[in-house]
C-alpha cells in the first residue's frame, strides 16, 4: 500500500457579490455535489461530511475515494476542511474568497491537497502520481467552473 500526493489550486473571476458566491460555499452538501465525480455526499455529526467518489482509474490503477472531511466555516471568506478518521482517501484544502477586479465580483480560489492509499507496488509510484496530479487538477477545474456557472446562472443555493 503506497500513498498518493496530489495537490491543485485554481481560480477564477465570479460575476456575483461575494455573499452570494459565500452562501454557496457554506452549502457544504448543495456545492459538494456539483464537484466532479461525488457520487454521494452526506452530513453526519456536527460538521463532518461522508463523501462516496466515483472509481478513478487509469488501466492499471483503480481507486474508488471514500472519505469523511470536517469543515471550519468559521470565517466565510476562507472555508477549511481536513480528514476525520482513518479512510482510503484524505484531503485538506480551502476555499478563498473576495472582491473581484469589478465592483460586484468575486474573486473565488480552491487550494487542496490529497492523499490516495492505493495497493500497488512502491516502484510504480512514480508512473502513478502524473496520473494523479493531472486528476486532481481536472476535478478542481471542474469543480470552480460549476461553483461559478451555478453562482452566474442566479440558481444559488443548491440543496
Amino acid at each position: 500500500m503506497v500513498s498518493i500526493r496530489s495537490a491543485s489550486v485554481a481560480g477564477t473571476e465570479v460575476k456575483a457579490e461575494p455573499d452570494a458566491v459565500r452562501a454557496l460555499l457554506l452549502d457544504i452538501v448543495g456545492c459538494g455535489l456539483l464537484m466532479p465525480g461525488v457520487e454521494s455526499l452526506t452530513a453526519e455529526d456536527g460538521d463532518v461530511y461522508h463523501y462516496v467518489l466515483a472509481t478513478i482509474s487509469n488501466g492499471a490503477v483503480s481507486h474508488t475515494p471514500d472519505h469523511r472531511t470536517r469543515f471550519d466555516t468559521a470565517d466565510a471568506a476562507r472555508i477549511r476542511w481536513e480528514p476525520v478518521g482513518a479512510h482510503n482517501f484524505r484531503s485538506w484544502g480551502e476555499f478563498r474568497t473576495g472582491h473581484g477586479t469589478e465592483p460586484g465580483t468575486t474573486f473565488l480560489e480552491i487550494d487542496t491537497r490529497s492523499e490516495a492509499d492505493v495497493d500497488i507496488a512502491a516502484v510504480v509510484l512514480p508512473l502513478v502520481e502524473p496520473f494523479a496530479r493531472q486528476q486532481s487538477d481536472q476535478v478542481t477545474e471542474g469543480f470552480l467552473a460549476a461553483i461559478k456557472e451555478r453562482v452566474e446562472s442566479g440558481a444559488g443555493v443548491a440543496s
